[in-house]
């Protein structure tokens, strides 16, 4: 990476997109969930577990959270009767607010708080630029007009900044027509948009949700980059705002799994090189999925799906079955995230990040070759080395790829380890527990596991 890769920016501020939904009426029963938190099944009206999670994000130097109300529009019961599922979203976010407040008062940092409301983001609604504007002023009262609140908010451009989802592909001439409906002196607002590989609307100054690639778009105001969002996985996706009906979600042949980390290494790279203003994390806590897909195939999902499809981050329990899966990333993203914001912020400038990408979880190598493939994020390694079960395969590789030869590997199940020569880390990214950075400087691998189907000769 180049030197302008690793230039301190301290305007960039670091987000993460976070949700409250883990209540009766919504998320709470986890029936769905690719994997279970190391805090268990959660409910978000738990302060104690509130209070954890600021922990974390004091801990990876998270600036700001967002928080979804993307969906109010269009839930039952309508959102302006204040009861069931809506209430209760009203309840935590209001809970979180409250718990912020005090830990401010003992001292702690957590980070500043944003909401994003949905202007399309699902079935379309009659009346929505009214409906909008309804949730806008009470929002103004109930939450914005609070003086305990005052200070929790992230301002931007001196107002506190709102983000209203509108996903959808119209010409920038008409999103200005409909924008100008919406009433919100007191806030900085910043339309976002999802799949913006497809809509382009960061040509119209939306910032972006999600994406369907890996490297996500990049949004300029006045030929700044403005917001990019990072992902440790993606999946295109279609909806009625725009006409790709083929696309599957996560079981689309474009999808890109965890991997390992190695995508979300790759995620990382475009905001190293734009320098954004705001970086989305995309994201903490969502763990909720569809039995059955949408589509007139039931094979459209487009929440979480399993272990690999998947992109949230919180660390999870290992030897845990769900609905789909058994297992979990334990603390990994969390520590792989922790280092790279230190490389980012240039806390910790000289160090690498690796992540060894390899056959997803499950699979069997049938082939008598496996291309060996890796992202590498900070100083450049002198080479690379590649091991099996700590056996030296080959090294002094230069490049990011390897072609293993199978053949000469026993069927059965075996430790391919990635080593980058001639660096070092501070951060032990082992999944079983939470890293610190070391005083000493720690090499850096990665391993993945590889079931090999035929025998060696």
């Amino acid at each position: 990476m180049g030197r302008s890769n690793l230039t301190a920016q301290p305007r960039t501020l670091i987000g993460l997109q976070y949700e409250s939904f883990f209540t009766p009426k919504n998320a709470g029963s986890w029936e769905t969930a690719e994997a279970i938190p190391i805090l268990g099944k959660y409910s978000s009206y738990d302060v104690d577990v509130i209070k954890k999670h600021e922990e974390w994000f004091e801990f990876l130097g998270i600036d700001w959270l967002l928080l979804d109300w993307s969906n109010m529009l269009w839930m039952q019961p309508e959102w302006e009767e204040h009861k069931g599922a809506t209430k209760e979203l009203e309840d935590t976010t209001d809970l979180l607010f409250k718990t912020y407040s005090q830990l401010v008062k003992e001292g702690k940092h957590p980070p500043k708080l944003v909401l994003m409301l949905g202007f399309q983001n699902g079935p379309p609604v009659p009346n929505a630029t009214r409906r909008l504007n309804d949730i806008i002023a009470w929002t103004n009262r109930n939450f914005l007009a609070k003086a305990e609140y005052k200070n929790l908010w992230l301002n931007y451009h001196d107002k506190p900044l709102l983000t209203i989802l509108f996903n959808t592909p119209l010409p920038c001439g008409e999103l200005s027509e409909l924008s100008k409906g919406v009433i919100s002196s007191e806030w900085t607002v910043r339309w976002m948009g999802s799949q913006l590989q497809d809509t382009h609307v960061e040509k119209c100054g939306f910032w972006s949700w999600m994406d369907g690639t890996i490297r996500q778009m990049v949004t300029y105001n006045d030929g700044v980059a403005e917001e990019t969002v990072v992902t440790p996985a993606c999946f295109p996706f279609p909806s009625t705002a725009h006409p790709y009906p083929s696309r599957r979600g996560w079981l689309d042949p474009q999808a890109v799994g965890k991997d390992h980390g190695a995508p979300y290494i790759e995620s990382w790279k475009t905001a190293f090189e734009s320098r954004p203003t705001f970086i989305q994390i995309h994201q903490w806590n969502e763990f909720a999925g569809q039995k059955e897909g949408a589509g007139p195939a039931h094979d459209l999902y487009g929440d979480e799906y399993n272990l690999e499809f998947s992109d949230d981050i919180e660390p999870t329990q290992m030897d845990k079955c769900t609905f789909r899966d058994c297992g979990g990333w334990g603390y990994y993203y969390l520590n792989l995230t922790k280092a790279i914001i230190s490389l980012y912020r240039q806390e910790t400038p000289d160090i690498t990040v690796t992540a060894l990408s390899g056959p997803l979880k499950g699979t069997v190598a049938r082939d008598q070759t496996l291309r060996l493939r890796w992202s590498t994020l900070g100083r450049p390694p002198s080479s690379y080395t590649v091991k099996v079960d700590g056996r030296t395969e080959a090294e002094g590789i230069q490049g990011e790829s390897y072609q293993l030869d199978l053949s000469k590997i026993p069927a059965g199940k075996h430790q391919v380890t990635l080593v980058a020569e001639g660096a070092y880390t501070y951060f032990d990214l082992a999944p079983e527990k939470l890293t610190h950075k070391s005083s000493k400087r720690l090499p850096v691998t990665s391993t993945i596991e590889l079931t090999n189907s035929s025998p060696s000769p």
